[in-house]
């Protein structure tokens, strides 16, 4: 399941895009269906890569069935982590 918040606070225009899987190939195919270029793809450390998606890329995304859009930043990330298994998962404080 793709995951996308409507746009990224801290960075206006933008927006992420995640896979509740951490699937690789389904945020590549995503990135390639709205035309966005590859350095929208980033792997970070490994543990959520995204996309980075703005101007008419992230407007396709936004349209895109396949992509469950979420209002914030904050609920991106909510939904993402109640998504990952149990034993994936960092510990609460």
């Amino acid at each position: 399941m793709l995951l996308m918040d409507r746009q990224n606070l801290m960075a206006p225009g933008y927006s992420h895009v995640l896979s509740s899987s951490n699937d690789l190939e389904e945020l590549d195919q995503l990135r390639r269906r709205v035309g966005a270029p590859r350095q929208a793809f980033h792997l970070g450390d490994g543990t959520r890569p995204h996309l980075d998606l703005k101007l008419e890329p992230r407007e396709r995304a936004l349209r895109d069935p396949a992509v469950v859009v979420l209002e914030s930043t904050r609920e991106l990330s909510r939904r993402w982590q109640q998504l990952q298994p149990p034993d994936s998962r960092p510990p609460r404080r």
